[in-house]
């Protein structure tokens, strides 16, 4: 049940993770507002999962689409833009829907809070002291 809230939230974009607060996921879903997500984000995360699912590598997936394992790399962490043409070859080969590289479902939960927490992680070491 609540997947299904959380994947028709994704979907419509509307409203936050904290409405999960009885699903035991109190101190995740409160730090992560699915709003904010932007495009690049969301398709690092569905990427991220794809990689989990199928115990894949940036360089398989590269391997896959034909492109650069440095292009996928900036990619899965959300720092490339993706033409529709090579979103378009990306479900065609993998056998997924856009949607499904889009959408967030609670299983994605703790790995949004570990790519923001690197990223911010990354963002204090870069700058000046």
């Amino acid at each position: 049940m609540a997947r299904e809230r959380v994947d028709e939230n994704s979907a419509r974009g509307c409203r936050s993770m904290s409405r999960l607060k009885d699903d035991g996921a109190d101190q995740v879903s409160n730090a992560i507002d699915l709003t904010s997500l932007s495009f690049q984000e969301r398709l690092a995360i569905g990427l991220m999962r794809l990689k989990a699912q199928r115990r894949l590598t940036n360089k398989d997936l590269a391997d896959q689409l034909g492109v650069s394992e440095a292009y996928m790399s900036q990619v899965t962490r959300g720092m490339r833009d993706v033409k529709l043409s090579t979103l378009d070859k990306m479900q065609r080969e993998w056998n997924v829907t856009i949607e499904d590289l889009f959408r967030i479902s609670e299983s994605d939960l703790a790995r949004i809070a570990a790519w923001r927490a690197r990223r911010r992680k990354k963002k204090t070491t870069d700058e000046p002291t």
